[in-house]
């Protein structure tokens, strides 16, 4: 099987979203993207198939870096095209979270992922004011949406497009879905708001709602659809400072060490990790 590390390289971000969960104390202060050192430690623990297939107690194939944030294309271009590059050289199969928005202004990465995702949970501007999701007031229209796929397709021809929709109250009783069907993504993921950090998930009924409104649409084999209880550590995802961290909480979050001080596996125990969630998810 394909094992996934969601690494969320840095906190900063253009974009403001109310309920986002990539939020740490000052983490800002403390990103280690620019220490490459530490870097490559980093990537030489998580290309360990070894060492995680004995921790999951299943054969690792092959090993997908997921860089995410905050908005990774807020790095400087060179950092973070090196670290990509590092990982690509490296046998990972590397791919993008991003808000889309920095993405025409450093097509060049594009060459080096297998897979991009755009996280985007509405095309309508004041839902998109509402969630934070815009910079200064800018936000992804349909059209723009249509330039940054162009964008994607013409730098890479095999690379992957994915869309994240994080259904909350800004969203719930729309038929996001659709719209994004037309552009025929490789994988749609459909994620319930969890609770944190003072805001508020959403009811039972009101994911129930969005789910009925956009029902024709979800039937597709390209979506899956995540519920609190299937979001809750089931992720294997690494901080700004190179520290797993595990959800679960809905005030904070729990950590280990930082990776490139004690390894993989010594880090890996140090958090909760449902690896039956992990592997349905990743074997659909």
């Amino acid at each position: 099987m394909q094992i996934i590390y969601n690494w969320h390289i840095t906190e900063r971000c253009n974009y403001s979203c109310k309920y986002c969960f990539a939020k740490w104390n000052k983490a800002a202060e403390t990103e280690i993207y620019e220490d490459y050192e530490k870097v490559e430690k980093i990537l030489t623990n998580l290309s360990q198939k070894e060492t995680i297939s004995k921790l999951i107690g299943k054969e690792v194939t092959s090993v997908r870096l997921n860089f995410a944030g905050g908005e990774p294309l807020m790095l400087k271009k060179g950092v973070f095209s090196k670290i990509v590059i590092k990982a690509k050289e490296m046998g990972f199969v590397t791919s993008l979270i991003t808000n889309g928005s920095l993405l025409k202004s450093c097509p060049d990465i594009l060459k080096y992922l297998d897979m991009v995702g755009i996280s985007i949970d509405s095309l309508d501007e004041a839902v998109c004011l509402d969630i934070g999701r815009c910079s200064n007031k800018n936000y992804i229209s349909k059209e723009k949406l249509e330039n940054i796929i162009d964008t994607i397709k013409s730098s890479n021809h095999k690379i992957r497009l994915k869309f994240n929709v994080v259904v909350s109250k800004y969203n719930y009783n729309m038929n996001i879905v659709e719209q994004l069907q037309a552009y025929e993504p490789n994988r749609l993921k459909i994620l319930r708001q969890l609770p944190f950090n003072g805001e508020e998930g959403i009811t039972d009924a009101q994911f129930e709602l969005f789910l009925s409104i956009n029902r024709k649409s979800l039937e597709k084999e390209n979506v899956v659809i995540e519920n609190k209880n299937d979001i809750i550590q089931s992720y294997l995802m690494i901080d700004p400072q190179g520290r797993f961290f595990q959800n679960g909480n809905e005030k904070a979050y729990c950590y280990s060490d930082p990776i490139y001080d004690v390894g993989l596996e010594q880090a890996f125990s140090q958090i909760k990790f449902d690896k039956e969630k992990f592997m349905s998810r990743y074997n659909q």
